[in-house]
């Protein structure tokens, strides 16, 4: 089993900065600045619910090479991170539930940590920070 806690979830919005007063209005407040990510050519900034309980991550692509430019508006993926010292690449191929398909990327919005990418059987997108 992978130890992991969830880090945030991603949801796609197509303007960052309405996408913003929206969610301030159900009480969550921006931790970061909006980040400009080079490596997937979006902009993303995080938000925390009122409680501390939540944290959103929202992405607007920038341009056609966004690595979400196709995707509609609305969830993306949920964010786990991991804690422990287990190889996540070999121990996520054991248990036989989905598929990486991204190499460690560095992300500018989590102070330049690798993260990868998996999809569940299900379709459902995962993201882990390393």
């Amino acid at each position: 089993m992978i130890r992991m806690k969830v880090h945030h979830i991603g949801i796609i919005v197509k303007d960052i900065i309405k996408s913003i007063k929206i969610y301030s209005k159900l009480g969550y407040k921006t931790i970061t600045d909006i980040i400009i990510d080079q490596n997937q050519n979006n902009k993303v900034v995080f938000i925390q619910s009122s409680d501390y309980s939540q944290i959103i991550e929202l992405i607007e692509p920038i341009n056609e090479t966004s690595s979400i430019y196709n995707f509609k508006e609305g969830y993306h993926h949920i964010c786990y991170e991991i804690k422990t010292e287990e190889n996540i690449f070999i121990k996520f191929k054991e248990m036989e539930i989905g598929k990486i398909f991204t190499k460690p990327i560095k992300s500018p919005a989590i102070n330049n940590r690798e993260i990868i990418f998996a999809y569940l059987r299900n379709g459902t997108f995962v993201e882990f920070i390393l």
